[in-house]
This record gives structure tokens, sequence and C-alpha cells, in this order.
């Protein structure tokens, strides 16, 4: 089967009046920022700001992780300037936010990964099949008779990957009530590689560096027909490629708002983030960079896992 490779291509991004892809200003790159930051795409913001700090050593970025909700809530609260999600605002949030002067940054596109232990000989399910686990509907592994129960674990209740998956799986539907919780995605990915018959969802950014334990699983859409050289219902992985292509079913933005913009070092970060640099790390770490021009390079290979 042929497969695709995501690859950057050269280009420029423009965030604002002035800002290239690149912090010129001095202003941008000297100084102290708090950035709150979803805990589903820590650990690619963590190597950002490091990346960033490594190149302007007068800088000093706080990396303060939590749950989405939480992250939106010190915003709205002005305890922070700049935060990350990997989603966009829901539309409590937007309304809630309504009279605050705030600009919004698409940067990458991640998505929300189905693990399960690698010993599981299931390599993929659809989508249907996925909704009725987490719904509690179904509690053994298909094809594995009916001793090997499973056991689905999701993150914390208010991680965006939680609700990404309850809006593009369940359709708004509440977890069944055996889905166990675990915190942070690092614990899920944890439990999920000790646990034969378990089941996670986390966010791409928590695959990578997982581990020999868990494997992603691939999903399908019976019936959907994606690319006319490709048959119907047939099932993808979140390899950046299907990602960026939208043949995965459960992708997600990420993105960085801000607090009143201003020429500073808020905006140098995110000037970076947005710019060639910050774009290779997220490429580089199985993310899909927005900002930057991209192209695809076909392989005949295997589908990527």
């Amino acid at each position: 089967m042929r497969s695709s490779l995501l690859v950057l291509a050269c280009g420029l991004v423009m965030l604002g009046a002035g800002c290239t892809k690149e912090p010129g200003d001095t202003r941008l790159t000297r100084g102290s920022l708090i950035v709150a930051c979803d805990e589903a795409v820590e650990p690619i913001m963590r190597l950002e700001i490091a990346e960033f700090q490594r190149q302007y050593p007068q800088s000093m970025i706080e990396l303060r992780v939590m749950e989405a909700r939480e992250a939106v809530a010190a915003f709205a609260a002005d305890s922070v300037r700049v935060i990350v999600l990997a989603r966009r605002l829901n539309r409590g949030e937007s309304d809630a936010l309504k009279e605050v002067p705030i600009e919004q940054y698409h940067v990458a596109q991640s998505a929300v990964a189905v693990i399960t232990h690698r010993s599981n000989p299931v390599q993929e399910l659809r989508v249907g099949q996925l909704d009725s686990i987490y719904a509690g509907l179904v509690q053994t592994w298909p094809g594995r008779g009916r001793t090997a129960g499973i056991d689905a674990v999701i993150g914390g209740l208010n991680s965006s990957t939680n609700e990404v998956f309850r809006d593009s799986i369940m359709h708004g539907r509440g977890f069944g009530p055996a889905v166990g919780t675990k915190t942070p995605s690092g614990a899920v990915v944890q439990y999920v590689g000790a646990g034969r018959d378990a089941i996670g969802i986390v966010g791409l950014d928590w695959v990578r560096g997982g581990g020999d334990g868990v494997k992603t699983v691939a999903l399908s859409r019976p019936g959907v027909r994606l690319d006319s050289t490709q048959a119907p219902g047939l099932a993808y992985s979140p390899a950046q490629a299907y990602v960026y292509k939208g043949y995965y079913p459960l992708s997600t933005p990420v993105v960085m708002y801000l607090r009143t913009a201003s020429r500073d070092i808020a905006l140098g970060f995110i000037s970076f983030v947005a710019g060639a640099e910050g774009q290779k790390i997220f490429v580089k770490n199985g993310l899909v960079p927005v900002t930057m021009p991209v192209r695809l390079v076909q392989l005949t290979s295997e589908q990527l896992r």
C-alpha cells in the first residue's frame, strides 16, 4: 500500500503587522512569561520552550501544566496572558471571554490517539465499536472470547482529550460508569502499557516516547470514502500524513491564545512556535504544522502505525 510521509517545506508565516516567522525585535525575546498549558500537549510545548530559551538566553518561560478547562479559567481570570489548548475554545468559554481582547493562533494539528497494550491482537476498530466500548455497551474484546474483558480508561474529566473524543465519537454523550480515570495523560499511557486488556485515549503527543508497552489503534468509518484512490471504510492510524489529509477521524487543533497583543515576549514566543523553528519541532515529534507549507512524499509500504 502507498503511504505518505509529511515533509516541512520552506516558507514564511505572518502573525501580525511587522511580525515575521522568527522574533527579530529584542523586546520579543527578553523577559519572563507564564504559559498555561493543556496537559494534552505538555511534552511538545516543553520542547518548544527549551529551544526558544536556548536560542534566546535572556528569556525565561514558566510552563504551568493543567487540564484544558483549568487553563481557560486562569486565562479568564487574567492570571496568565498565554494559554495553549489541544482544542479550540468551546461555546461557553467563548461567550465568557467575549469582552476580553484576545487573539488566537492555530499553530499545529494533533489528534486523539487510541492506545492498547502492545500484545493486544486488535489492530483496528470501527468508530462505532469505539463508541460502544466507551459507552459501556461492549465489554469484551472482539475475537478474543468472553473472558477478555475491556478495561477502558480516560484522562481527567476536564481534559481536552475527553472533550474531543465525546464530541467526535460519542456525539456529546457521557462515558460509561465502568470507564476509569487516570491523570495525567502519562498515567494513562503507563496504565495501558501494564494491562493486556486495557484501552485508553491520549493526545498524540503522549504516544511518542511512551515506551514499548503501548501501540496505537487504527480507526475506520465504514462506508466513508475519503479519497478516490482508496476503498471505502479503510482504517487509518494517527500518522502525520493521515491527520494532515483528514483521514484519521480524531484530529484536533493546537491553539495558542494571547490576551491583549503587545510586542513583548508573549508575542515573541508565539511567533517562534508558529515560525520555521517551532514548526520543525512539531514535525519531528509527530504533529502536523499548519503555518508552514508542507508536502507529501509517497512511500510504498504498510500503513504507518
